[in-house]
């Protein structure tokens, strides 16, 4: 049965997480991604951890499902394969700085010019006009730019960056597959491709959404509150007897008479406290309620609070590492992480974030090294005698090409 995207080839002219991420989700739903990318690699490259001879695993992560193809593309035999490549593709992604994908060649006016019906898909981490326009941005930047770091960190503090640093980067990256969708769409019924351009700045304040619009029309600055909720109260993490954090959720009246009903005496006190008897008045009283509910929660372990608050219809759950939950039960019975033997040992990568009823996403698989497809793809494109056809895909550093005569 074929996927979603099957007959749509996507040449993927990206680098680092946020245009990597957008065409490996593209990948999952079917699409021929065929990544080019420079003979001596990339950023991703080079990102720890390594697997085997110094193979990145956050490289082969961002990179499952797709081909991928070497050309040095300052190299004009090189570069009429990728515009061989490019006058084959429906879609075209790239993130590099302003500017950057213009002097390799392949602006959206050159590209489209070949190729009418191309949906051209660029990103970028400030926009394209501005005094920061042609600055490069990378995830931690453009949290504390666009004020995404400003709500982070222990209460009472000024901000901190996140310290998951690809937060920024995979939001773009889904949203400029939003984009590449409904521009294929549109495509459909008009004939002609498009240009589409998306920023990190933009997106970052898109996931604030509902933190900026309160913020602007309060007039008061949203504040580090630790894990709690600005919200609601309790919505919050309190550490249990075993050392292991709870993360508790109150947001209606009845979960909140369900929480003092499992706590005691100490539930009961809590429950019949005025400061206390609704949301507005917990979220105004919360730093002395989150202290009376960490002096009781730090009683008992972890799982006895969960056994007992999810009884009661108590939203709550323990934090659980990835190791953890790799082996839970719901997590294997949802698929929601795939096992791959590479030629550099074992990895276990997570599970397309969808599923349709009648048109299968991918199966998940390795695209492998830098280069990998070279040969392949090229015979494709009728070069099957070009010299980057025996481009050498070498897990080792620094990667090369591989000569005629040694072929």
């Amino acid at each position: 049965m074929a996927a979603i995207l099957d007959g749509i080839r996507v040449f993927d002219l990206t680098l680092a997480v946020v245009g990597p991420w957008a065409t490996k989700l593209l990948a999952q739903l079917g699409a021929d991604v065929v990544k080019v990318g420079a003979p001596d690699g990339e950023l991703l490259n080079f990102v720890p951890p390594y697997m085997g001879a110094r193979q990145s695993s956050v490289f082969l992560d961002t990179n499952l499902n797709k081909r991928l193809v070497a050309l040095d593309l300052h190299d004009e035999a090189d570069l009429e394969a990728a515009w061989r490549l490019a006058e084959t593709a429906d879609v075209f992604v790239e993130n590099m700085r302003p500017g950057a994908v213009d002097r390799l060649g392949f602006s959206y006016e050159a590209v489209s010019a070949r190729n009418p019906r191309i949906v051209y898909a660029s990103a970028c981490a400030y926009g394209r006009v501005g005094p920061m326009a042609t600055q490069a941005g990378v995830d931690p930047l453009v949290q504390a730019f666009s004020g995404f770091a400003s709500l982070n960190g222990p209460e009472g503090t000024a901000g901190e960056m996140n310290r998951y640093l690809v937060n920024i980067d995979i939001t773009t990256g889904s949203m400029l597959v939003e984009a590449v969708l409904q521009a294929l769409i549109a495509r459909e019924r008009t004939g002609r491709g498009q240009k589409i351009e998306l920023e990190m700045l933009g997106a970052s304040l898109a996931l604030q959404g509902t933190r900026v619009a309160e913020s602007l029309a309060s007039g008061t600055a949203a504040r580090p509150l630790g894990s709690a909720s600005a919200v609601t109260a309790p919505h919050e993490a309190f550490r249990c007897a075993d050392d292991v954090w709870l993360c508790i959720g109150v947001e209606f009246d009845e979960q909140w008479r369900a929480l003092c009903e499992g706590l005691g005496a100490e539930g009961t006190a809590l429950a019949g406290d005025p400061r206390f008897a609704t949301n507005p008045l917990r979220v105004a009283n919360r730093v002395e309620l989150a202290e009376r509910l960490s002096a009781v929660l730090r009683t008992e372990p972890s799982v006895a609070w969960e056994v007992l608050l999810r009884r009661r219809g108590v939203p709550c759950g323990r934090i659980r590492r990835f190791d953890e939950l790799r082996h839970h039960e719901q997590a294997k019975a949802n698929g929601w992480f795939h096992e791959l033997d590479t030629p550099w040992g074992h990895l276990c990568v997570e599970g397309p974030p969808w599923r349709f009823s009648r048109t299968p996403t991918e199966p998940i698989r390795l695209g492998g090294a830098n280069g990998t497809h070279n040969a392949e793809v090229l015979a494709e494109l009728g070069l099957a005698d070009h010299p980057a056809a025996a481009f050498e895909a070498d897990a080792g550093r620094p990667l090369r090409w591989k000569t005629r005569t040694e072929a």
